[in-house]
Formats: C-alpha cells, structure tokens, sequence
C-alpha cells in the first residue's frame, strides 16, 4: 500500500492494494466528469508536511507507536484538503476525509489481533474492512453543496476465496501467477466500488487490466532493474503505476472514462535521487519536502477522460 502518511519510501509502493489516499482521492471526480479531461493536482507544500509529519512522528514515538493510526489519519487529511479535481460537470471539487485516528485504531488492533490468532485466515476480512474504511470516509465536494463519496460493497468471504486460489496457484508456479494475482484483487476492489451523488447511486468503477500485460511489465521492469543495479526502478515503478491507473474505468450517467497516467521514469529518476541525497544530507528533515513532490509527481500526472 503506498501509504505515504506512514512515512514510507515511495518505491515500495503496491498499485494492486489501490485503496492508499491517493487513490480514493482519485476515484472520485469521475462522478461528474463534465465533457473535458478531469484532472487531479496537489497544492500542499513541504512545510505544510512537515509540521504535521514532526507532530505525528513525535507522538508516535512518544506512545510507542499507539498514535500511529491518528498520524495516518492527519496525513492523509493534509493530503486530500491540499488537493483539487478539476474539470467536473460542477466545476473545482476538493476532496475530503473524514475518517478518525480511534476509529482506525480499533480497525488495526482487531485486525492484527485476529489474523494473528487465525494464522493469516482474517487477513482477508482485515484488507477488506481497510478498503471499505478508506472509500467510506472519502467524498469531494462541489460550490453547490453537491457531495459525491465512494461506497465498497465487498465482502471478506470472497475476498478470502480470491487470496486462498491467488496464493496458492502463486505457490505452484513459483511467483509466476503473482501478476494475474494482483490484477484479481484489483478487480475484485474495483469492480465492488460504487459511486454515490448526495448518497444515490449514480455509477460504478471497473478494472480491465489483465495478468498477462502486467507479466510482461514485470519480468521486462525486473530483469532491467535488475541487469542495470537497480538505476531503472523509477522507470519499473512508472510502468507499474500507468499499468493500474490505466486499466482503470469508471462508469456513470452511461458514460465511462479512462485512467491516465503521464509521469515518465526519467523525472521520478530526478526526483528520486535528489530527495534521497538532500533527505541523507539534512539527516532526515528534508523528508518531508521529499514527500510533497512525490505527491506531486503522483496526483498531477493523473487524470482521466470520456472514451468510446
């Protein structure tokens, strides 16, 4: 999951677990999509991080780490009221999360708890209770009071079914199969996802991406990052995030729009290799600038359009 509230590097990002706060952020504007491109952009700032990542940090260590779900919750607020949709049939939305630290507690204490005593069994049920927290707390809303929110319908029973099959045909074929495993639960995730309009109905989000594409991706991104130590993981990660962002659909009012992403590898290159030399450098500090033009990079370069 590419929680980047949790202060995690940006290349151990999934984009199969699409359920971080960016991508809630960006299945939402589909929902009035006007005419036009609907375009995400993140106006937050390395300050603005950086005061709410050395408070949140602070209390973590603090609480010995209790405090962590109230940190996720913060960041991820900064990011979503830091950010706007544009071109929507209602003008500028601006997204909104509502979701609380205890409420996120209780979710991570019970989860861990019980997948622990399941040995891995709830793990399922746990994945599917952070979906549906993270969609159920998102909404954007418009000048005209419009509110527009995202609502996961799927179940923890056949989300166990999909990960049981998953991890075992993964297991048979020595991680071959992983590729169509990440596109099943990325389809799973997407196609139980509904779009609502003041709390009604109005659409549904769908996946078409499929396991032989990503395998392709992933043994060309594997043996180049490979072969060249590790220097074309920017470009591998473009890949991956293009491969989900693109092969994501949304359909409302009888119309369905396509993801897009127009990052390249050669400015995540850049971007990556300064943040982590001044990051090194400031012993840490300039983390958080680090992470404000990673969330750049990530929301700016997305948008989707009208096809067929």
């Amino acid at each position: 999951m590419s929680y980047i509230a949790g202060g995690q590097d940006p290349y151990l990002q999934d984009p199969a677990l699409e359920y971080a706060p960016t991508q809630a952020m960006g299945a939402i504007p589909h929902m009035g999509a006007g005419g036009g491109k609907v375009e995400l952009k993140f106006h937050g700032t390395g300050g603005g991080l950086f005061v709410n990542f050395l408070i949140g940090y602070l209390l973590t260590l603090i609480t010995f780490g209790i405090y962590m779900p109230w940190f996720m919750v913060r960041m991820t607020r900064y990011i979503f009221e830091n950010s706007t949709i544009a071109g929507t049939r209602r003008g500028t939305l601006v997204p909104v999360f509502v979701g609380s630290g205890g409420k996120l507690f209780v979710l991570f204490l019970v989860g861990y708890l019980l997948t622990l005593l399941t040995l891995g069994i709830y793990g399922a049920w746990f994945m599917r209770n952070l979906v549906a927290y993270l969609a159920d707390h998102s909404s954007a809303r418009a000048q005209d009071g419009t509110e527009y929110k995202l609502h996961f319908g799927g179940t923890g029973g056949k989300l166990f079914v999909t990960f049981l099959v998953g991890y075992l045909l993964t297991l048979i074929t020595i991680g071959i199969y992983m590729p169509w495993f990440m596109c099943k639960i990325q389809r799973y995730i997407k196609d139980h996802m509904a779009i609502l309009e003041n709390n009604q109905p109005i659409g549904k989000l769908s996946f078409v991406g499929t396991g032989g594409s990503l395998f392709v991706t992933f043994l060309v991104g594997y043996l180049l990052t490979l072969i060249t130590f590790g220097i074309y993981m920017p470009w591998f990660t473009v890949k991956l995030t293009q491969f989900f962002v693109n092969n994501t659909r949304v359909h409302v009012a009888g119309r369905t729009l396509a993801g897009n992403f127009g990052g390249t590898g050669g400015q995540l290159f850049v971007l990556f290799l300064v943040g982590y030399l001044l990051t090194l450098i400031t012993v840490g500090i300039y983390a958080p600038w680090f992470m404000a033009k990673w969330l750049r990079f990530r929301i700016d370069n997305t948008s989707y359009a009208a096809i067929g």
